[in-house]
């Protein structure tokens, strides 16, 4: 009977998944995006393969002898598109910024420029990273549900609504002027109960989670709101503030707000595993140690959070650590100055994203521990799993 219920559950997520993912494709339909602030009229990009290296001049770079540079004039059949099936000769460029080195047999994704009354202009754009891409996504789908059985599969639908929320959803409802914080939150939400309700079901387990991360990310929100004005940073201090200004003039976007947007995200995902882990810890306890006191509980998952906290709040840092790298040593070549950088709207917006994020992470522990403790109530009570 319990198994039955837990399939019926697990449909009833499923079926609302399905509902929701329907709505937002509608709302996308009559919400198109109509609006970009560069003219891309008559570019395309087709794939193409190489089908023949005519010639090529190349030598290695002076500085790195397994890079080459130069030119080669290449064959390249065109894949799809309005052209799909035609041979055309391409120059391509090889240099430090545009090193795509073809050979026979190489895929690409061709820029073709056709205005009217001009003769067609095809250049090499990249490599053509399709096939790569799908490989690795399999593979990563294949380690999930091998390590992780059924609830690998169920991680994997909930995290394709998620990037399916973002992209989808949130994205054009920014580009249409819908406020960004009520937005951004309402996807936390949805993100949230999704993910949770598919690894375990609508159980006592699901809603204590669910509610300990929306505590973290209300605390995520709340130092948001006073680190931001402490240190005087919002959206109009990003990398692409400029490009987000052109879009305000096409519609009422609150360019400030991108920011917040930015923290809760990249947060959610670290609290959702925080929350997650020291609460499926403490309902197994209680299974185990059905006397155990609701103070216990909570020492316990304390106790279980101190290594939790180290090792999440350490990946939440290098994270970010890591994206920043190549830009840090651009200024550094640029001969910027410690306090300089220190003082930067780059340097403080990593840092500011990064220790926001794992505060809320820190404070998970409490609040997943105190509602565990509450929610499963003294020795001889206790809600079920």
């Amino acid at each position: 009977m319990k198994k039955r219920l837990l399939e019926s559950s697990d449909l009833i997520v499923l079926a609302a998944i399905a509902v929701v993912v329907a709505l937002v494709l509608a709302w996308g339909q009559q919400h198109p995006i109509d609006y970009t602030s560069l003219d891309t009229t008559g570019i395309t990009y087709p794939s193409g393969t190489v089908t023949e290296v005519i010639s090529e001049d190349l030598e290695p770079t002076p500085y790195d002898s397994s890079r080459l540079w130069g030119s080669q004039e290449l064959r390249v059949r065109i894949n799809d598109g309005e052209l799909a099936g035609q041979e055309v000769e391409i120059h391509n460029e090889v240099n430090d910024t545009h090193n795509i080195l073809c050979e026979e047999g190489t895929g690409v994704i061709v820029r073709l420029e056709s205005q009217e009354g001009l003769e067609p202009y095809f250049s090499i754009y990249n490599y053509n990273r399709g096939f790569g891409l799908a490989a690795l996504l399999v593979v990563f789908a294949a380690f999930m549900v091998a390590v992780g059985r059924l609830k690998g599969a169920r991680s994997l639908v909930g995290l394709a609504f998620a990037i399916f929320l973002i992209a989808c959803f949130m994205l054009p409802a920014f580009y249409h002027g819908y406020p960004v914080i009520p937005v951004t939150l309402g996807v936390v939400l949805a993100i949230t109960v999704s993910s949770m309700t598919l690894l375990n079901g609508w159980s006592a387990k699901t809603r204590v989670a669910i509610l300990a991360t929306l505590g973290g990310v209300a605390v995520a929100a709340l130092f948001y709101a006073i680190f931001s004005a402490v240190l005087h940073v919002g959206g109009y201090n990003m990398e692409a503030a400029e490009d987000l200004i052109f879009l305000r003039q096409r519609a009422d976007f609150q360019v400030g707000d991108v920011l917040f947007t930015c923290v809760l995200i990249a947060s959610l995902g670290a609290v959702l595993d925080m929350t997650m882990g020291v609460t499926s810890a403490l309902f197994e306890m209680r299974q185990v140690h059905p006397s155990i006191t609701q103070r216990e509980l909570f020492r316990a998952g304390m106790e279980m959070g101190q290594d939790m906290t180290g090792t999440m709040c350490t990946t939440l840092i290098l994270a970010f650590a890591g994206g920043a790298i190549t830009t840090l040593l651009s200024l550094l070549t640029y001969g910027t100055q410690t306090f300089q950088l220190l003082n930067s709207d780059y340097l403080t917006l990593e840092v500011f994203q990064s220790l926001v994020g794992s505060i809320a992470v820190i404070l998970a522990v409490p609040l997943a521990s105190a509602f565990s403790a509450w929610a499963l109530g003294g020795p001889k009570g206790g809600a079920s799993r």
